[in-house]
């Protein structure tokens, strides 16, 4: 048997927490049944829990390895970057304003959930003719109603999957802004004022993939104010323009517009090329 290893921090974060949360689960099922004094039972629930238990001690150290790995590298690419950085022009006109195709990138985000959709059911349906293809072979498709058992079995263990697309796609749905502005002292998302007073820190995506580890899917910015947080999105992270994938062309203008700003209106903006 082979241990599956993952790499990147946010990964194994929640691999760890995952089987945290099976073991103490587990733990407890345990003691239930030591308390009805069922100690075979109880036995087996307590080796599953250690084997568990073992998975998210794993995992958690690799968590722990790649944080620092990951901290290590983004120091070193603020570092990096930062010495890449033009003085600002004083040319450059006082204010910046960005205006994303919302509806094109809405429409092509709803053209890949409709294409996860159909190459999912093409997938269980595969599955449903595969399996039903060796009961066949082997003389063990007794029934219609086995048939029907099959075919729940396939649609089924496809939900979890088409969930968790379902999710993506509403959550970048209903948080794409469709202009930001730079002005001196504020930053506006569509009808939203943001004063630079008022701004903790702004943390963004980089303009192009630095860890091939992260599972973050999209591009986004985050500004966190002393009460709240506010997060927009704007593309998909592995999106490209020639790709059916919701991609803003100006993000890279757009990054380096923020970061100006920041430095002009002493808002810290934090670039998180390991996010």
């Amino acid at each position: 048997m082979t241990v599956p290893i993952y790499k990147g921090r946010k990964v194994n974060k929640v691999l760890c927490l995952s089987f945290l949360l099976v073991t103490v689960i587990l733990l407890m099922t345990a003691g239930i049944f030591a308390f009805l004094k069922k100690s075979a039972v109880c036995d087996t629930f307590c080796i599953l829990a250690l084997i568990s238990g073992a998975f998210s001690l794993l995992y958690g150290t690799l968590w722990l390895i790649y944080g620092l790995k990951e901290k290590k590298t983004e120091r070193e690419l603020n570092e990096f970057f930062g010495r890449q950085n033009m003085p600002v022009d004083p040319a450059r006109p006082d204010y910046r304003e960005f205006f994303l195709p919302k509806e094109r990138l809405k429409g092509m985000s709803r053209k890949r959930f409709r294409s996860v959709l159909r190459w999912t059911g093409f997938a269980a349906l595969g599955a449903f003719l595969l399996i039903c293809g060796i009961q066949l072979a082997l003389g063990s498709l007794a029934s219609p109603l086995q048939v029907l058992f099959i075919f729940l079995f396939c649609a089924l263990i496809t939900i979890p999957g088409i969930l968790v697309q379902l999710y993506l796609f509403l959550k970048y749905d209903c948080s794409v802004p469709s202009r930001i502005l730079l002005f001196p002292g504020k930053l506006i998302v569509d009808d939203t004022v943001f004063l630079a007073g008022e701004i903790l820190e702004i943390r963004v995506s980089p303009d192009r993939i630095m860890n091939f580890n992260s599972p973050d899917v999209f591009r986004e910015m985050l500004i966190r104010k002393e009460k709240r947080n506010v997060k927009y999105r704007f593309d998909y992270r592995a999106g490209r323009s020639s790709a059916d994938q919701p991609f803003w062309e100006e993000y890279e203008q757009f990054v380096a517009a923020l970061s100006s700003w920041g430095a002009e209106n002493a808002v810290p903006v934090i670039i998180l090329y390991m996010a």
